[in-house]
C-alpha cells in the first residue's frame, strides 16, 4: 500500500492525522505535487459573484465549457487531467491520496468513467472516502 498526497498543508495535515489514528507514525506520505488541487489563477480566492461581476464573459464561457475552460492564468479540468495522467499511469499498487476535490473529479472521469459534461459537477463529500477500484468509483 502506498500513501500519497498533494503537498498542500490541509491535505499534508490530513494524511498526517489518517496515518496516526491507524497508528502509523507521519513517516511514509509521498507529497506529490501532481496531486495539488488546480488553479483558478486570477479568479482564485474569489467568490463566484464576484467573478461573474469581475469578468462576466470569461463566467459565460465557464458555464458553457467548465471542463475545458482555463481561468485566466488558471487551469481547466482538462488541464488537471493531463497533469495527473502521469501520475496514475505510474501507480503500481493500491494507494491511499489525500487530495482535492478538483482531483477527485478529475479522476472520476479518468478513472471511473464519468464523462466531461457531468465530471465538474460531481458531488464531493467532505469526511467520506472515495474509492476506485474496477474501473468505478463509490463514496463510503
Amino acid at each position: 500500500m502506498s500513501w500519497q498526497a498533494s503537498p498542500l498543508a490541509r491535505t499534508r495535515d490530513t494524511m498526517i492525522l489518517a496515518r496516526a489514528e491507524l497508528g502509523l507514525p507521519a513517516e511514509g506520505v509521498v507529497f506529490d505535487e501532481r496531486l495539488k488541487e488546480f488553479t483558478f489563477g486570477r479568479w482564485e480566492g474569489k467568490t463566484w459573484p464576484e467573478v461573474c461581476a469581475e469578468d462576466p464573459v470569461g463566467a459565460k464561457e465557464r458555464d458553457r465549457d467548465k471542463w475545458g475552460f482555463r481561468p485566466p492564468g488558471g487551469e481547466s479540468y482538462a488541464d488537471l487531467a493531463l497533469r495527473l495522467q502521469p501520475w496514475l499511469e505510474a501507480q503500481q499498487r493500491p494507494a491511499v491520496v489525500a487530495s482535492h476535490g478538483g482531483v477527485a473529479r478529475a479522476l472520476m472521469h479518468l478513472i471511473g468513467g464519468l464523462v466531461v459534461e457531468r465530471a465538474p459537477n460531481a458531488d464531493i463529500w467532505q469526511g467520506r472516502v472515495l474509492v476506485f477500484a474496477a474501473g468505478r468509483f463509490d463514496w463510503i
